[in-house]
């Protein structure tokens, strides 16, 4: 999900230093960033390409703050304000080398940790990593020179903490999040975030289909365009679950939508629920992409969204009314005996 900004707290940027198969070390800045407009419109880039990426974890903070001191940290800094967001950042920094050496193939980078506020007033704390990319300019002289820049571009590690749900006591919230990269590289940040993403499977599952339904109505695609996208996307997660695999979100919008599926990527990440990549599609809750299923007191139907297109049953919008087509003789019979007058 989103989030419109409308403070920078505070923000501040270390390095870690980290080769492949090397230990770490740490060069800390001292003092918070001044908040000038470069550091704004950095903090506010990070925090929008986060929001837009599909491909994350979502979860809770582990129980044990012996073994995963990351909420330990950010509630001295932000509830009982035991100590200045300049001071635990130098901390936070410590655990994610720490971290960091246990991964061996995980490298170094700048590390932004910022403290971020909308206009409710709810605040959250975001950290990434980032790297400087070689890049090309044309200055005033119509001159072609080289200039580094930041590559947000590649962000592949980072993470957000909703302070407000959180520190409000929340139970029912997932208000942990992070980049959901494979292999022991995401893995570490994850584990020096402290974050529990148990994973439940049949609700993931849900909260997929009930974006890929909004994401529909909001494009506003007619019957044919949803049946495509809803019929890429339920072969996908099939194939994945037949096989016990779980899904990756970016392989999942370039099958289900190849025509555009940064577009779809974005509003999975926007769509209000969040989705956590990796998960195993639920069979179960997957056939809601290829059946429609309604039951009052005095009837019951299970469609198939194939079924429209295919002239077995139409509906008629103005009247509410739904017609089935091509009954089967069986039916028709017990139907016309059903509504025998006797004539």
């Amino acid at each position: 999900m989103g989030v419109d900004l409308n403070k920078i707290e505070a923000a501040v940027i270390h390095k870690l230093v980290k080769e492949k198969h090397a230990k770490s070390s740490v060069v800390r800045r001292n003092t918070v960033l001044d908040l000038n407009p470069e550091v704004k419109k950095l903090v506010e880039s990070i925090n929008n390409l986060y929001a837009e990426k599909a491909n994350k974890g979502y979860g809770r903070f582990e129980d044990n703050e012996t073994k995963y001191p990351t909420s330990g940290v950010l509630r001295s800094m932000f509830s009982t304000s035991k100590t200045s967001f300049i001071g635990g950042s130098h901390v936070l920094m410590d655990q994610l080398a720490g971290r960091a050496d246990q991964a061996q193939l995980a490298t170094g980078g700048f590390v932004l940790m910022a403290h971020i506020t909308g206009p409710s007033g709810a605040s959250w704390f975001l950290v990434a990593m980032i790297n400087n990319v070689d890049g090309s300019v044309v200055n005033d002289k119509l001159e072609v020179t080289n200039a580094e820049h930041v590559d947000l571009e590649n962000l592949r590690v980072a993470g957000r903490v909703n302070l407000a749900e959180w520190l409000g006591g929340a139970t029912d919230k997932r208000y942990l999040g992070f980049l959901k990269q494979r292999g022991e590289v995401a893995e570490y940040f994850k584990l020096f975030l402290g974050c529990n993403d148990i994973v439940k499977d049949a609700e993931e599952t849900k909260n997929l289909v009930a974006a890929l339904k909004q994401f529909a109505t909001e494009e506003a695609l007619d019957t044919d365009r949803r049946e495509e996208l809803y019929t890429a996307a339920f072969n996908y997660c099939n194939e994945r679950r037949k096989h016990g695999e779980p899904i990756s979100l970016d392989e999942l919008v370039h099958a289900a939508w190849p025509q555009a599926p940064k577009k779809l990527g974005k509003a999975l990440a926007k769509s209000g629920v969040e989705i956590s990549d990796g998960f195993r599609p639920d069979g179960r809750v997957l056939k809601q992409l290829r059946k429609i299923h309604a039951s009052t007191k005095y009837w019951r139907v299970d469609l198939d969204r194939h079924g429209i297109q295919a002239g077995h049953y139409r509906y008629d919008r103005k009247r509410k009314e739904l017609v089935l087509m091509q009954l089967p003789e069986e039916l028709q019979a017990e139907l016309d005996e059903e509504t025998s007058d006797g004539k």
